[in-house]
């Protein structure tokens, strides 16, 4: 809570105005104001290695280079505690891996206060705030910017924030300022930020509009929609502009770096948009559609040049003076796997799932047309009162030269519990 500390006159003001809603006399105290909830998560995952790509080429070079995981069982207690107007989520995280090494982490994943003034609401802290419509991809996620896909569900890290809300029953708006302490940070997702969201129910449709302004990446405006055209049909979009978006862009020539040759840029002038729908029959059979399109993704050329120095690096490693650097080179060019929140500008997304009583399966396929990678995921999980057991196969395939293709991992299994308390 440091960070409210910083603005006496802004953020510390609506601490102490938070601070006033909760820490009443005891008298003033309800049964209720306590309370606490938590979930025990336990994910066993296998991960074949790649043959081929970068990660393999460097680890073939100089073995050992690269630390590649190829099994591990990870424990996770969350924790999640209210009083009063005061919330709190606190995660302990024990992570053992194949080779029997372990290591254990805690974080605070919220920690914020509430102060509720009929249809109006303050709250200040670290908080989770997640927006837009989509499944696979979220342009507007303008705070959270929550990992989609993931293997199994997890709590996300909440954000520093204050925020005002005005809620009615068709209405509400939002106003939020995100990361308050910080100035001129170049982490990607540590810029502070001023963010706003509009919604609007009419009839069977919400309507939602979006803006942001950022230290670094400036202005953005977006929309997003989500229509129940039926009992079984429903479609949804969303749309956003961006003046810049922060990209980890490769600045090391054509060469051989001697540092790491990433670096975080601005790209100018993107766009990104989605569409989905979603079919649902009588006997629960679920078929789900999404096309989404990522301009701050690294383009077709792009990769084009990221394969062509791969291979340039290939042919240096053949001169023995040179496998050492060359073996360093390769390694670093994993990072590109982690320019963007997609891999490719384009992408198609097709999921279908069955629930029968306790049980749930579900299959789905992510497709990059631009080069014909695929990322395939199959699951089954059952869900009882306190108990869920999840297992799921993920597979990696297409073209040899497909980016996903060149990923450290070409597929990965898993089994996972959660018991609720």
């Amino acid at each position: 809570m440091s960070a409210l500390k910083t603005s006496p006159s802004g953020l510390g003001l609506v601490a102490a105005l938070l601070l006033s809603g909760w820490l009443m006399p005891p008298a003033q105290a309800a049964e209720n104001d306590f309370s606490y909830s938590g979930n025990w998560r336990t994910l066993f995952s296998s991960t074949q290695r790649n043959t081929d790509g970068p990660a393999a080429q460097a680890e073939q070079l100089q073995p050992g280079l690269i630390r590649t995981v190829q099994s591990s069982l990870q424990t996770e207690l969350e924790l999640k505690v209210q009083y009063r107007n005061l919330h709190s989520t606190v995660t302990t995280h024990t992570d053992q891996n194949g080779d029997g090494a372990s290591q254990t982490t805690a974080w605070l994943n919220e920690l914020y206060g509430n102060l509720d003034l009929g249809a109006w609401q303050l709250s200040a802290g670290k908080k989770i705030i997640a927006w837009d419509v989509g499944y696979g991809f979220r342009p507007n996620d303008v705070i959270q910017q929550e990992t989609r896909r993931s293997l199994i569900s997890q709590t996300a890290t909440g954000k520093p924030l204050a925020s005002l809300d005005y809620f009615t029953a068709e209405q509400a708006l939002s106003l939020v300022w995100v990361h308050p302490a910080h100035q001129n940070n170049s982490e990607s997702d540590q810029e502070q930020a001023l963010a706003a969201r509009w919604y609007q129910r009419s009839g069977n449709v919400d309507w939602h509009g979006f803006a942001r302004i950022g230290q670094q990446t400036q202005g953005s405006l977006g929309a997003a929609f989500s229509w129940v055209a039926s009992d079984a049909i429903e479609l949804h979009g969303s749309l956003r502009y961006q003046q810049q978006a922060k990209q980890l862009q490769y600045v090391g020539g054509n060469g051989l770096a001697r540092s790491a040759p990433w670096q975080w840029g601005m790209q100018h002038q993107v766009s990104q948009c989605l569409l989905g729908a979603n079919l649902t029959t009588e006997d629960q059979h679920s078929f789900f559609l999404e096309y989404w399109y990522d301009g701050s993704a690294r383009s077709q050329s792009d990769w084009q040049q990221w394969l062509q120095h791969n291979q340039r690096l290939q042919v240096i490693a053949r001169q023995a003076e040179w496998q050492t650097a060359a073996a360093a080179n390769l390694a670093w060019q994993n990072t590109a796997f982690n320019a963007a929140s997609n891999l490719r500008r384009h992408n198609l997304f097709a999921r279908w799932s069955h629930q029968q009583e306790a049980w749930q399966t579900a299959i789905d396929v992510l497709w990059m047309p631009e080069d014909g990678g695929r990322i395939s995921s199959f699951s089954v999980e059952w869900q009882g009162d306190r108990w869920r057991w999840q297992a799921g196969l993920r597979l990696l395939n297409g073209p040899q030269q497909a980016v996903v293709r060149q990923l450290p991992g070409s597929h990965s299994a898993y089994v996972a519990t959660n018991w609720a308390f």
